[in-house]
């Protein structure tokens, strides 16, 4: 019987498992390799994260500085040691004051930020910044907002990837609480030995005295609302009264050096019985002027001197600190626009004044030249003068002394840093 070996062709288990172990050590340098590539990528994209809140933050920092910056701007006073308004048309040219970018001070920074004073009334989806350090597109502060607009500031990292937006309401103190309702208020005498024109085209009072009218100057008269004119609206200007005590299709004249009229309220006890702080009180709701100052006005410090250089100065408050003697000639506020004038003494200047807005002096009233006041005049002592003193009542400039003209500030709550 013959035997034969049989082969089987297998592998040897030795081969088997060092295939094995073959395959294993790739599928582990595979999987290395795979979370060697994934911890690269995520620490890239981490330095990127952490790169870019770094330009952020620097970029914020760079925006709320421009925003502190314009809320000074705003608020100042002063300038190169002479007077400004508060607010933002320190040049008092009727338009916002423009900016061109500015490196902050941030240490060790090149950071910059863009300022601009934007209308309170656009959308600010439509405000942007642009991708390099420039200005900011908004739509300028129109003129009556002026003191109110809205501060936007943009700010860019130091290598210009980083961009944010910051955005701030301003509001003012309203600079009156009860708007006076007629031209001429005085709780002492009025004795005017030149000329006092008063006129109201709204209502029926002219002359409030707590003393006696004893003269209103040889061509001085009042004129109040023809009644054959219905009541106007206080946005209508109030007509040119004729240059006479004589009638017109507007006016009808009740007071001259001859007689006085029904339009006149003299010798009233009701009035010169009132403190001077508590008549102060009535219409500025302060108990004096000093608290009036610290917290009100928008310009609470101008010398006496200096009064002519407010001329063109528009929706501003300010605290005469003395008494007014000196020549000056110069026009402030405007209908829409006016200012509260506060002389804490005597006002006895000559020149050729024009005022829109409300006038409170503390002292007396002794005037030579020419002022017209368009609005309201409140005299704590009394009102002579060889002059030419004009008041024409218009309720509009009245009402408009308690919006937008007091102190500047931010408005709670309008901060944002979002469109």
């Amino acid at each position: 019987m013959n035997h034969h070996d049989i082969t089987c062709g297998c592998s040897s288990p030795t081969k088997q498992a060092g295939a094995v172990t073959l395959l294993t050590s790739v599928m582990i340098m595979l999987l290395a390799t795979i979370l060697v590539v994934a911890v690269s990528r995520t620490t890239i994209m981490e330095q990127r994260i952490s790169g870019n809140e770094i330009r952020t933050r620097l970029a914020h920092e760079a925006a709320e500085a421009g925003l502190n910056f314009g809320l000074a701007y705003l608020t100042q006073t002063s300038q190169g040691g002479a007077t400004v308004p508060m607010g933002a048309d320190k040049d008092k040219n009727g338009f916002a004051d423009v900016f061109t970018p500015t490196t902050t001070t941030l240490p060790g920074t090149s950071n910059q930020y863009s300022v601009a004073f934007c209308s309170p009334l656009e959308n600010l989806s439509a405000v942007s910044c642009p991708n390099v350090p420039g200005a900011v597109t908004c739509t300028a502060a129109p003129a009556t907002y002026l003191r109110t607009p809205r501060i936007v500031a943009c700010g860019w990292s130091d290598d210009g990837l980083g961009r944010v937006m910051l955005s701030q309401g301003v509001g003012t103190v309203p600079g009156v609480s009860n708007p006076v309702t007629m031209p001429l208020t005085s709780k002492g005498a009025v004795n005017v030995q030149g000329s006092a024109t008063i006129t109201n085209y709204y209502n029926n009072l002219t002359i409030w005295s707590g003393g006696s009218l004893s003269n209103i100057g040889n061509s001085g008269k009042t004129f109040v609302r023809n009644p054959n004119v219905p009541p106007p609206d206080n946005s209508v200007p109030p007509p040119t009264p004729p240059s006479a005590c004589s009638s017109s299709a507007d006016y009808v004249c009740l007071t001259d050096k001859n007689s006085t009229g029904p339009d006149v309220i003299d010798a009233d006890p009701t009035l010169s019985n009132l403190t001077d702080a508590a008549l102060f009180n009535i219409y500025f709701g302060q108990v004096d002027v000093a608290a009036y100052s610290a917290n009100v006005a928008s310009m609470a410090d101008v010398a006496p001197g200096n009064v002519g250089t407010l001329d063109g100065v528009k929706q501003e408050t300010f605290v005469v600190t003395g008494s007014i003697t000196n020549t000056m000639n110069f026009t402030i506020g405007s209908r829409d626009q006016p200012v509260v004038m506060i002389v804490n003494g005597d006002w006895t200047g000559g020149g050729n004044t024009t005022i829109y807005g409300i006038v409170y002096v503390t002292g007396n009233i002794d005037l030579t030249g020419t002022k017209t006041i368009y609005g309201g005049m409140v005299v704590e002592g009394t009102v002579a003068g060889t002059g030419s003193l004009d008041i024409i009542y218009d309720p509009l400039v009245s009402t408009n002394t308690a919006k937008n003209i007091g102190r500047s500030g931010s408005i709670p709550g309008s901060w944002r840093d979002w469109k």
